[in-house]
């Protein structure tokens, strides 16, 4: 019997050891495993708070790639609307691009830029009388017709270039002389090739409110064409579907766009060519003409 109790007692000692032994492995598991999802979770701790990270770096790039596409797009609007709000287009030119400048005081050679303020395309000329000069009005030959509506000598025709026949907007010409002192010169040849020139120290142009009234004064050079344009100091633009000129005949109907006072000494957008008394008469009008001006 003594025997039997001590191979039992001996069982359970045994029994007892393999539980204890079980449970130190089961623990000893459990550790493992607590260190090694205590590890994860503390990688992953780290991997979300650098996602947050480049995250928000990420959305304030994109907000200041948004707030610079808004900018630009504003600022194109602007250039793209100018000051010109009223006119479709400028002019009718093929190049429609070019240097922006703020003045013909700006290039150092003659060419075709874009003008700022107001957005116009225009063409300096810097070689004639010292330079500095913007263009309004040219004629190379008598092939582009000057015999147009009001909305078109508002908005200006032709081709802006050193050979085009054009003019450049009466809106664009306001806006400009409207900031401050210009002068003018008026370039001409005859027929026969002969050149001539005249200059005015004063020259401006209201603006539609007034349709476009000119102010010139100030003539020099009297040894060469001679004072015509005074004669229209004050008068209103005219065209043939809206005549401003004082006098009874409607002189636009019949000679184009001017600054008619009952006719005219001077006409430089005359539909077959310009005239320039007595430089010319009817029977022998200008085959080149060249309207500039030299603005403070």
């Amino acid at each position: 019997m003594r025997t039997i109790a001590l191979i039992l007692l001996v069982n359970c000692l045994l029994i007892v050891l393999a539980e204890s032994s079980t449970q130190q492995q089961v623990e000893k598991v459990k550790n493992v495993g607590c260190d090694r999802l205590g590890n994860f979770e503390e990688r992953f701790a780290n991997l979300a708070e650098s996602i947050a990270s480049n995250f928000t770096a990420l959305s304030e790039r994109i907000a200041k790639l948004k707030k610079l596409i808004e900018t630009l797009t504003m600022s194109q609007e602007s250039l793209n609307k100018g000051i010109i709000s009223d006119a479709s287009t400028v002019c009718n030119n093929s190049n429609q691009h070019g240097p922006i400048i703020t003045s013909c005081k700006v290039p150092s050679t003659s060419g075709v830029f874009r003008m700022h303020n107001p957005n116009a395309q225009v063409f300096c000329e810097m070689d004639s009388f010292n330079g500095g000069w913007l263009v309004i009005q040219q004629r190379v030959d008598r092939a582009l017709d000057f015999n147009r509506s009001w909305a078109e000598y508002r908005d200006g025709f032709g081709t802006v270039d050193k050979n085009g026949s054009f003019w450049l907007s009466l809106e664009a010409v306001h806006q400009i002389t409207s900031r401050g002192s210009c002068e003018l010169a008026v370039e001409m040849k005859d027929g026969s090739g002969r050149y001539q020139y005249a200059r005015y120290s004063q020259f401006g142009v209201a603006g539609e409110d007034d349709k476009y009234r000119l102010t010139v004064g100030g003539y020099s050079d009297s040894e060469r064409a001679g004072d015509m344009l005074s004669h229209h100091n004050g008068m209103k633009f005219s065209t043939f579907d809206d005549n401003n000129d004082p006098g009874d005949i409607k002189c636009a109907q019949r000679f184009g766009g001017w600054w008619f006072k009952k006719c005219f000494l001077c006409n430089l957008n005359y539909p077959d060519g310009g005239t320039w008394h007595p430089f010319t008469n009817e029977e022998f009008i200008l085959s080149y003409t060249r309207m500039m001006i030299r603005c403070e």
